[in-house]
């Protein structure tokens, strides 16, 4: 790998540009000017005709190098997992028999420790028909969508008076998919109270029909083991009833409550809770589809500069796999009422609510509260990073004090942490 320095530069808006290096021809020219009518002399004229003609030589040679320079990016995969290094290999090539010393690169790549991306101006130096090569391994920590690649080179001439700039539009996207989580165990009232049918199937009686049985997952009801098969087949089976198909769940990943300075949180703090809020929403999806649930998903996506609450229904585990993608490379969505998401619930459905965050307010609260009053099953999955604010325990008494306030209007309340994620 090349040693490049890189740094800041101003963007070049067009494709031409005088440099402060005209100066010196500037100078050259009032030099050969005053020599020639000093002298008058075959010498002094061949001077000074040999500075007027400097320009149109660089100007020939920019040409031509601009024509000359070619930029190639290779990267191990458009998928990776996180912490799973990516190969970035950006080359930029000189098909001119003559060098080029002062060509300089525009790279998109991730910041540093694979957070973010920046643009960088990296120096590359080309000698005749030769090759230079960004070479980089990089581990993405978080989940996300990432550009890397070369967007312009600039070509500059031997003096410098001219700068071509070179659209290489090279540039490819890496999708960092979030981990898998083994299957959250959610309260009971998440399968069994959203309706007087489920609540027959839970109460122990016969009247709601056995649909399937199926490999216990961590969360089902232990009152639907069904011990006589469990014990010939030598491995936890459960009872999946045919009521259940008809009920639905919603998910909802609310990643716009932020923390900031007042919490003193770490510059990559929201970043690290929304990573969370999507592996749990991923395995709170995935349980709930392995159950045979109609499960939705809502979020809020801004990638395109503007704010937009999506709402995706699954009927499968594969369809979610498919969708993964999308929702991984959702961006870092600005704050948004809890009651805006809670509208995106399908109404008139009969469904149970799973509301997934890492930071409690009012309106969040008192909006979970207004949505068990109608007799929705709701529960609110908590990610706690408390070990990662600075000011975390007053953090901690008032999500407290909020979790009381649900438990009294009947929501359930899971709490988790990095280590129970794992």
């Amino acid at each position: 790998m090349n040693n490049e320095q890189t740094k800041s530069r101003r963007p070049q808006k067009h494709a031409f540009r005088v440099t402060g290096h005209i100066l010196l021809f500037l100078l050259l020219f009032i030099v050969a000017v005053i020599f020639t009518q000093a002298l008058r002399s075959s010498v002094s004229y061949i001077f000074f005709i040999t500075v007027c003609t400097l320009p149109f030589i660089e100007i020939i040679y920019a040409v031509i190098a601009r024509y000359a320079v070619t930029a190639s990016l290779e990267y191990s995969g458009e998928r990776a997992e996180k912490n799973e290094p990516v190969d970035i290999k950006i080359s930029i090539k000189n098909r001119f028999i003559l060098p080029l010393p002062f060509t300089e690169a525009e790279l998109v790549l991730p910041g540093e420790g694979g957070v973010g991306c920046v643009r960088a101006t990296v120096a590359a130096p080309l000698s005749p028909k030769s090759s230079y090569e960004y070479v980089k391994s990089v581990s993405f920590p978080y989940k996300g969508e990432y550009t890397v690649g070369v967007e312009n080179i600039f070509v500059t001439g031997l003096f410098r008076f001219f700068r071509f700039k070179i659209n290489a539009a090279r540039e490819g996207r890496v999708i960092v998919l979030p981990r898998r989580l083994r299957t959250i165990s959610l309260p009971e009232r998440y399968v069994n109270e959203t309706s007087s049918s489920s609540a027959t199937q839970s109460s122990g009686t016969d009247n709601a029909e056995i649909n399937e049985i199926k490999e216990y997952v961590p969360g089902d009801p232990i009152r639907n083991i069904h011990w006589k098969l469990s014990t010939k087949a030598q491995e936890l089976l459960t009872k999946h009833f045919g009521s259940e198909n008809g009920l639905s769940t919603c998910v909802i990943a609310d990643s716009g409550i932020r923390y900031g300075a007042d919490d003193s949180a770490s510059p990559d703090m929201n970043e690290y809770c929304d990573d969370a809020i999507c592996e749990i929403c991923c395995a709170v999806v995935t349980a709930g589809l392995y159950r045979g649930r109609k499960t939705s998903l809502v979020y809020n996506d801004d990638r395109s500069g503007v704010k937009k609450t999506v709402r995706k229904a699954f009927a499968s585990p594969s369809e979610f796999d498919s969708y993964l993608p999308l929702f991984a490379s959702a961006g870092l969505a600005p704050a948004v009422p809890a009651r805006a998401l809670l509208d995106f619930t399908e109404e008139g459905a009969e469904n149970d609510i799973i509301y997934v965050t890492s930071k409690l307010n009012n309106d969040t609260v008192y909006s979970l509260c207004d949505a068990k009053n109608v007799n929705r099953a709701v529960t609110l999955v908590l990610f706690e990073p408390y070990e990662r604010l600075t000011d975390g325990e007053r953090v901690k008494k008032e999500n407290e004090a909020f979790i009381k306030e649900l438990f009294s209007a009947g929501v359930s309340t899971l709490r988790l942490n990095e280590k129970e994620l794992i």
